[in-house]
């Protein structure tokens, strides 16, 4: 089956089409956007039943937990409890490519993170992605758009490929062209005391670790690292 494709410009995308693709999220559907680190499926993050479709277009394992976008620092407080050191984070590196691994709250679902106690937030450094939130209200999932195990997609072609019949199951796919920008969000786990490195991206974890260290001057960090793709 042909993938819905619709072509936007990047720094002005086009309302009709983020409309049409909003309106296709809140029906419960999975699309696909250009984000600042890759193309993502988008979904209602709050809906089971877009977050099962999320898992199964990827071939995830449930174990995975998938991590989410918000538009602003006051929407990430809705899901997630964010302390002194997360909001300063922010306000340094969001939106970008920084995912923060807080602790949740009981609006978000059990199933998008694995039945644990936290979850991934960040603030997409896109405008398309960024007026999405802004429509739909909601959370969206932010997953890369690629087979887990394969490649992270960095243009349309390689999702229809990756996926082959299986984009019949996607609603619509967002175009922005190749994406220059080829490095994925630098994940930092601010559950745990000192903080932790989870996976290393654009965002330097030196960089990151410095910007804390004014709340626990005294920590010795260490890292580790782990693959969200």
């Amino acid at each position: 089956m042909k993938a819905k494709i619709a072509r936007i410009d990047a720094a002005q995308p086009d309302a009709a089409v983020l409309e049409r693709a909003a309106g296709l999220i809140m029906k419960g559907a999975v699309i696909v956007c250009p984000t600042d680190t890759g193309y993502a499926f988008a979904a209602n993050a709050l809906d089971g039943r877009a977050v099962t479709r999320v898992f199964q277009l990827k071939g995830r394992s449930y174990h995975n937990p998938i991590h989410i976008a918000v538009g602003s620092v006051a929407e990430a407080e809705q899901y997630a409890w964010l302390d002194e050191a997360a909001r300063y984070l922010a306000e340094h590196y969001l939106p970008g490519a920084l995912t923060m691994v807080l602790k949740k709250k009981d609006v978000v679902p059990a199933m998008l993170v694995a039945g644990g106690d936290t979850v991934g937030i960040r603030i997409p450094d896109n405008p398309a992605m960024l007026r999405l939130l802004a429509m739909t209200g909601k959370p969206l999932t932010t997953t890369s758009a690629n087979v887990s195990g394969r490649p992270t997609p960095y243009t349309v072609e390689e999702i229809v490929a990756q996926l082959e019949d299986d984009i019949a199951q996607v609603a619509l796919l967002i175009d922005q062209g190749p994406l220059r920008v080829r490095e994925l969000s630098t994940i930092v786990d601010l559950t745990v005391s000192p903080p932790q490195l989870i996976r290393q991206g654009r965002i330097s974890w030196l960089e990151v670790r410095e910007t804390l260290r004014r709340f626990a001057p005294d920590d010795d960090e260490d890292t580790e690292t782990e693959d969200e793709n």
